[in-house]
């Protein structure tokens, strides 16, 4: 394949503060720490030694957590090098998945994987291990319960509440043999049906499947998976906890930032509360609140004095479970990170987090955006070819991509801007004439102008319309490419998933991944079969 790079912003499909977050902007740096680069982790790593940080648990933890699964040896010896003091974490997280969901899951953690190595290469005397934090405590099930082939929606009921992590994959045999039934005698097909049937059956849970899913992905490569579902991690952030509980002050400081955030233009991501904290049993998770002096768990009967949730969180800490904003400075005190990697959305509530941090004494992260891909296959890479696009023409809007097409390749002008030009030029000069006559008809000069302007804009439409008539062909071409490599006008990342990477380009397919692109790389990567 050939690799081709375009600047994020001409894509148009990121924000203005990731944007301005790439290019170094001034007023950003007040809500991050260093700037993602190489040189950028010396001053990143000697951070990270001024925070304590309980590495035997950590490593007592994993090991519990990988009992009974297949561990590389790989991710083993990552493992027992967090015991070390100058071993260190780069971090992704993500909801757990489906099939493993959209594509740019994998990529979060192939930017990890690439990472780790690169700064291995920087700074020798130091080991990186890649981590994947697996959200198990979330409750939003329908983030989790689908994933997309080939235009098709494949989706899991589930009749049970609670975190999703423990939930059972009801019904997923049926799901493989519609998939199976759907794909066909493709090449590969039976590879790739057994290799989900391995992880994704009716009698593991999510986390079981996510877990199971990943190492045999990324095991090779040392990757480190990570639940924070776990009361011996919990129980290294009792006191972060305490203060969420009893002095309830977090939320001022990142409402505090993202009020400097909204003045400089840029909307939260996030909204926190005054508690950010869910209370966690088997098939519940409900955020707890301060009303009336007590200690409330939402649509339960359970509640606590402040004494007797102190004595709860002290006995059972993992029945305590952070939401997002509290699961990033949880995530921070527990691992020796340097960098968190994530998505647009992601970094963008990181931005206001900075404060609660500090305030907290936790260890901020560099945020690194993971790589963007975007596959173009053969088929479509032919069509661009024969059409006489740019690879990098393909992120233009569809109707902005067929005038231009239209426009070069037609010997007739279709745009009538000139013209434009010209008739407000005429009605410039009757307008200064008149004036000097009798300056009431100026209103009705100009009203007379845009009735004017609008049967060019008329013709123009026509012109457009014949033309693309003329190129029909050509025209159906476009829009079935954009279609296809952009569905549902949104990035093909956000919406396929692995297996459509596996049918058209083989096992290797994150391999070759993990070998073409850069984790630091501030650009957007087109991959294009030849």
């Amino acid at each position: 394949m050939i690799k081709a790079k375009i600047p994020y912003q001409e894509t148009g499909y990121f924000s203005k503060l990731m944007i301005d977050y790439l290019e170094e902007e001034e007023s950003l740096k007040p809500f991050y720490n260093e700037i993602p680069n190489l040189d950028s982790f010396k001053k990143a790593i000697e951070r990270r030694r001024e925070h304590a940080l309980n590495r035997s648990v950590l490593v007592e933890a994993l090991n519990h957590q990988n009992v009974g699964y297949e561990v590389s040896k790989n991710t083993q010896n990552n493992i027992q090098n967090l015991n070390n003091e100058n071993c260190f974490t780069v971090t992704t997280g993500h909801q757990l998945n489906l099939f493993t969901g959209p594509l740019y899951f994998i990529y979060k953690i192939i930017s990890a994987i690439n990472l780790a190595k690169e700064l291995k290469n920087k700074y020798p005397e130091n080991d990186f291990v890649p981590v994947y934090w697996m959200a198990t405590e979330d409750h939003d099930f329908e983030e989790v319960n689908h994933f997309n082939l080939f235009q098709k929606k494949y989706q899991l009921s589930n009749s049970k509440n609670g975190a999703v992590g423990n939930l059972k994959l009801e019904g997923v045999e049926n799901l493989l043999d519609e998939l199976k039934e759907d794909l066909g005698d493709r090449n590969g097909v039976e590879d790739i049906i057994a290799l989900f049937f391995k992880f994704y059956t009716s009698s593991k849970t999510y986390s079981e499947a996510v877990r199971g899913i990943v190492n045999e992905l990324f095991g090779k490569y040392g990757l480190v998976v990570i639940d924070g579902d776990d009361g011996r991690l919990k129980g290294l952030f009792v006191d972060e906890f305490k203060n969420e509980l009893i002095n309830r002050t977090n939320y001022n400081y990142i409402n505090n930032s993202s009020d400097k955030l909204k003045e400089l233009g840029f909307k939260p991501q996030l909204n926190p509360r005054e508690i950010n904290l869910f209370y966690l049993q088997e098939g519940l998770r409900e955020r707890i609140v301060f009303e009336e002096g007590k200690y409330q768990v939402l649509n339960t009967d359970i509640q606590f004095s402040e004494n007797e949730i102190i004595q709860e969180l002290e006995d059972c800490p993992e029945r305590f479970s952070p939401n997002a904003p509290m699961r990033c400075m949880y995530q921070e005190k527990v691992l020796p990170n340097l960098a968190y990697i994530g998505g647009g959305g992601e970094l963008a509530y990181w931005f206001q987090l900075k404060e609660m941090f500090e305030v907290n004494q936790v260890s901020y992260p560099i945020l690194v955006l993971r790589n963007s891909v975007l596959f173009v296959d053969k088929g479509s890479a032919k069509k661009l070819a024969k059409l006489g696009l740019e690879s990098s023409d393909l992120f233009k809007a569809t109707d902005v991509l067929i005038k231009e097409y239209l426009k070069n390749s037609s010997d007739i002008v279709l745009e009538l801007d000139q013209e434009r030009k010209a008739l407000e030029s005429v009605f410039d000069t009757v307008v200064e004439r008149a004036s000097g006559v009798d300056v009431s008809l100026v209103p009705m000069i100009k009203a007379e102008l845009q009735k004017s302007l609008k049967s060019v804009k008329n013709i123009e439409g026509r012109l457009i319309k014949s033309a693309k008539k003329k190129e029909e062909v050509s025209v159906v071409q476009i829009q079935n490419l954009k279609d296809k490599l952009f569905p549902n006008n949104s990035l093909q990342e956000r919406h396929d998933n692995l297996i459509s990477l596996l049918l058209f380009y083989g096992e290797d397919v994150i391999e070759n991944l993990i070998n073409t692109i850069n984790p630091l790389e501030k650009e957007f990567t087109l991959l294009i079969s030849e």
